[in-house]
C-alpha cells in the first residue's frame, strides 16, 4: 500500500504538467491555427498574383527578399524602410512612429534579411500575439463560441490585411488588447506599460486610455473616491512612454511638435473626415474605405448594450468618432485597429450560424481583391 501511494504521489507531478500543456495547446490551437491558415493565403495570392502579373500600377517590382513578404512593403510602409535605414533623418519621416522600424532594423541586423522583409516580419509576428490575446480577451468575456466567431470576423475583415503588411496596426492590435485585458484582470501597472509601447507604435492606441480609466472606476464603484486612487496614476505611464519620442524629436529637430506639423502641411487631406467625403472631394477608394468603416463602426455602438462590455465601448466608440472626423484617407486600415466592434458582430453571428459561412467568406474574398490591388501597388491605403 505505502509503494502505491508512493507511487501515486511521484508521478502526480507529471499528470499535472501534462494536463496544463493539453489546456494550453487547446487554448492556442485556434488563434495560432487561424494566424497561419489566412498568412498562408494571403502570401500564396500576392506571390502568384505577381508572378502572372509582375506589373505594378506606378513602378516595376523589385523582389528583395523572401518570395512574396517582400511584396507587402508598401505606401507608407517605405517611410519606415526609410527610418529603419538610416533613422529620422529627414522632418517629414517623423510622421512614423519608432516601434516598428527600430524593431524591424534589429531583426534585420540579426538576422541578415532586408528591411522590408524584416519589417513584414515583424508586422506579422505582432498580429500572431494580438490573435492569441483577442480570442483569450473574447473568451474571458465571452465564451468559446462566440470568441472564435468574433476572432474569425476579425481576420477576415476586409483592410485587415494591413496588419500583415509592412504597417504598425498589428502591434496597435496587440498593446491595446493586451492593456484592457490586463486591466480587466486588475493589474492596472502592468496594462499602463503596455499601454505606452502601444503609444510608441501609433499613438492611436492612447485612445484605449479611456478604457482602462473607466474599467477602473467601476472596480471601485465609480463614486467621488474612485477618481483619487493611487492606481490612477498609472494612466499617466502611457503618456510618459509615448512622449519620450517627442523629446527625441526635440533633441533632433528642435521642435517636439515636428511630427504634427509635417502631418498637417506634407499630407493632404491629413485631417479630412466624412465630411470631406460626402462634399465629393475623394474618388471611389475613399468611399470604399467609408462603406468598409461602418462594420466596425456599427459594431463599436453595439458594444454599449451590454454592461460586462462597456470597457471595450469606452475605447471604440471614441476611436471610431476620431477615425471619422480626421482619418479618411487611411480610413480603411485604422478602421481595421477597432477590434472590440469585433466582439458584439461575433456574438450576434454566433447566433445565426446558417449566415456564419458565407459572411466570413464573403469578407476574405473581398480581402483577397483588396490584397491584389496592393500589391500592384494601386492606391488602397
Amino acid at each position: 500500500m505505502s509503494t502505491e501511494v508512493l507511487v501515486s504521489e511521484e508521478t502526480r507531478p507529471s499528470f499535472t504538467w501534462k494536463s496544463r500543456l493539453r489546456v494550453l495547446a487547446a487554448e492556442l490551437s485556434f488563434p495560432v491555427g487561424l494566424f497561419f491558415f489566412s498568412r498562408l493565403a494571403l502570401f500564396l495570392l500576392a506571390r502568384v498574383s505577381l508572378l502572372f502579373d509582375p506589373r505594378l500600377h506606378r513602378a516595376p517590382f523589385k523582389q528583395e527578399g523572401l518570395a512574396g513578404l517582400d511584396a507587402f512593403c508598401k505606401w507608407d510602409c517605405g517611410w519606415y524602410a526609410e527610418i529603419a535605414r538610416q533613422g529620422y533623418e529627414r522632418p517629414e519621416a517623423t510622421n512614423f512612429f519608432p516601434f516598428l522600424p527600430l524593431t524591424a532594423k534589429f531583426v534585420s541586423d540579426v538576422t541578415g534579411v532586408g528591411i522590408p522583409v524584416s519589417l513584414v516580419l515583424v508586422a506579422n509576428v505582432g498580429g500572431l500575439l494580438s490573435l492569441l490575446v483577442l480570442y483569450r480577451l473574447f473568451r474571458l468575456l465571452e465564451g468559446e463560441e462566440v470568441a472564435r466567431v468574433s476572432l474569425l470576423l476579425f481576420t477576415a475583415y476586409p483592410f485587415v490585411y494591413f496588419q500583415s503588411a509592412g504597417y504598425p496596426e498589428s502591434w496597435m492590435v496587440f498593446f491595446t488588447a493586451l492593456a484592457v485585458l490586463l486591466g480587466l484582470r486588475g493589474h492596472p501597472w502592468w496594462a499602463a506599460v503596455a499601454l505606452g509601447f502601444g503609444g510608441l507604435a501609433r499613438h492611436l492606441s492612447l485612445v484605449a486610455g479611456l478604457g482602462l480609466l473607466f474599467q477602473q472606476l467601476r472596480s471601485r464603484g465609480g463614486g467621488v473616491r474612485a477618481w483619487f486612487h493611487r492606481d490612477l496614476l498609472a494612466l499617466a505611464l502611457p503618456l510618459v512612454m509615448t512622449s519620450l519620442y517627442f523629446v527625441f524629436l526635440w533633441r533632433k529637430f528642435g521642435d517636439p511638435q515636428v511630427w504634427w506639423k509635417v502631418r498637417g502641411s506634407g499630407w493632404a487631406g491629413a485631417w479630412d473626415g466624412l465630411w470631406s467625403w460626402w462634399s465629393g472631394k475623394w474618388g471611389p477608394e475613399v468611399s470604399l474605405f467609408v462603406v468598409a468603416s461602418f462594420i466596425p463602426g456599427v459594431g463599436a455602438l453595439l458594444l454599449a448594450r451590454h454592461r460586462r462590455w462597456w470597457t471595450l465601448a469606452a475605447f471604440a466608440i471614441p476611436l471610431m468618432l476620431v477615425l471619422w472626423s480626421v482619418g479618411l484617407v487611411g480610413l480603411g486600415r485604422y478602421s481595421a485597429s477597432v477590434w472590440p466592434a469585433f466582439l458584439p458582430l461575433g456574438a450576434w453571428l454566433s447566433r445565426h450560424p446558417a449566415l456564419r459561412g458565407p459572411v466570413v467568406l464573403g469578407m476574405a474574398l473581398f480581402q483577397g481583391m483588396l490584397v491584389f490591388l496592393f500589391v500592384h501597388a494601386y492606391p488602397i491605403n
